[in-house]
């Protein structure tokens, strides 16, 4: 863990909720694409939940031998696999064997490409308007369809198009220095 990093963990034991909230603010997006490669987008989600409401409850006495970001996502990848176990038994054989891999290659979570561009996909995303980045997002992870976007927020589905474009055109070019690696990405997107 760098020096940041433990003074961030400090303030967080300490109760510091800003510092709570920006780490949150910081991982919640990477943590629930990363998740959502081996469970539902809901699922995802709740997982993402738990992992930081764990982190609060647990801030006193947390230690944490490894980056934070490592911890986090080994901390996702265990609920991930957990509520796989619990909910889909053999229904899911895949996903649970890919969980495994990155539980035991967690030099692979660690990846420092990765990490960068999630960050800078996050910063991208802080980018975009309001309206055109809750389209983008209703799209992508809630998976609705332009029809029931542009019902939904009272606009035309050219304008739900409009946005989405715009939103694309923005990520191809905050990062084009990472196009080959954000087609991962966007494999792992639900």
């Amino acid at each position: 863990m760098n020096p940041s990093e433990k003074i961030i963990l400090q303030a967080i034991q300490s109760g510091d909720a800003g510092i709570y909230r920006e780490l949150f603010s910081r991982y919640s997006t990477s943590l629930f694409y990363y998740a959502a490669k081996f469970v539902s987008a809901d699922e995802a989600r709740d997982v993402v939940q738990e992992v930081f409401l764990a982190l609060w409850q647990q801030r006193e006495k947390i230690s944490i031998n490894t980056s934070l970001s490592s911890y986090l996502f080994g901390v996702t990848r265990n609920k991930c696999l957990k509520v796989l176990r619990q909910h889909h038994g053999d229904a899911d054989h895949l996903a649970i064997k890919e969980a495994e891999y990155y539980q035991s290659n967690a030099d692979t979570i660690d990846s420092l490409i990765e990490q960068e561009l999630s960050d800078k996909y996050q910063d991208a995303m802080r980018k975009l308007p309001p309206k055109c980045l809750e389209v983008f997002l209703m799209s992508r992870q809630e998976e609705m369809k332009n029809k029931e976007i542009a019902a939904k927020l009272g606009i035309s589905e050219k304008a739900v198009e409009k946005h989405i474009s715009k939103a694309l055109k923005h990520f191809r070019s905050e990062l084009k220095e990472y196009l080959p690696m954000l087609s991962y990405l966007l494999q792992i997107m639900p």
